[in-house]
């Protein structure tokens, strides 16, 4: 289903405090209010959650009316898919521009968690990934969206698996173990952004430490890398 473009997130397809202003609306066309509504909306999510980002608040954070978030994305499916959409978007431009040529496992392995931290580290995923959740097990939302759900997380599938196998070297052949690395990664990267949003963690990095448990990672995961790369093994 083709959506209107990047982000932004309505609790209600009904204009906020009545109909928008024509002044308004008039406007409404350009990048930069798209671009406003999506860090709004993504913004929103983060502060008050999925459920409590309510179209009155992303609309007043976004500087718009709830005339002109409906002329770009139409329903609040509409909207939450493209805030989908623009965060896959990013996602797929920083793998597919990527590389891995350490010559060590380790470095390959601290080169790969550099790239997933662009996305997977940032705080925006957190917004991505709750979006994901609650309409990945809303039965109200129809197959047309989880159709489309399924295509953009599957849009940088295979620029992953090329870095991940860039990272492995010999040691891909190995069954499994290219997925159970990059959720590893995967996993490592999101656990660190939760902690860091979990005030009542007592586990909590603090922001000089993230990078050395970033290393710390690769160090841990390259000797069996290497043992398993190793034709002898």
């Amino acid at each position: 289903m083709p959506y209107p473009g990047p982000v932004s997130a309505r609790s209600s397809e009904h204009a906020p405090g009545g109909a928008p202003s024509a002044g308004a609306d008039a406007d409404a066309g350009g990048p930069s209010t798209r671009r406003a509504v999506i860090d709004a909306a993504v913004a929103c999510i983060l502060e008050r959650g999925f459920y409590r980002a309510s179209s009155n608040e992303i609309a007043r954070r976004a500087g718009v009316t709830w005339g002109v978030i409906q002329h770009h994305f139409g329903t609040r499916e509409g909207l939450l898919l493209a805030v989908l959409e623009d965060g896959a978007q990013h996602f797929t431009d920083v793998v597919a521009s990527a590389s891995i040529d350490g010559e060590s496992a380790a470095e390959r392995l601290g080169q790969l968690i550099d790239v997933l931290a662009a996305h997977y580290g940032s705080r925006s995923y957190l917004a991505y990934m709750q979006i994901n959740l609650n309409l990945g097990h809303d039965p109200s939302t129809s197959a047309t969206v989880r159709a489309t759900m399924t295509q953009v997380a599957e849009r940088s599938v295979e620029h992953v698996r090329s870095l991940v196998r860039a990272t492995l070297g010999r040691a891909t052949a190995v069954p499994d173990l290219s997925t159970t690395v990059w959720l590893a990664v995967r996993g490592f990267l999101v656990s660190q952004q939760l902690l860091d949003t979990l005030a009542y963690d007592h586990l909590v990095p603090e922001s000089d430490r993230v990078a050395r448990q970033r290393r710390l990672l690769a160090q841990m995961l390259a000797p069996y890398l290497e043992q398993a790369a190793d034709p002898r093994a």
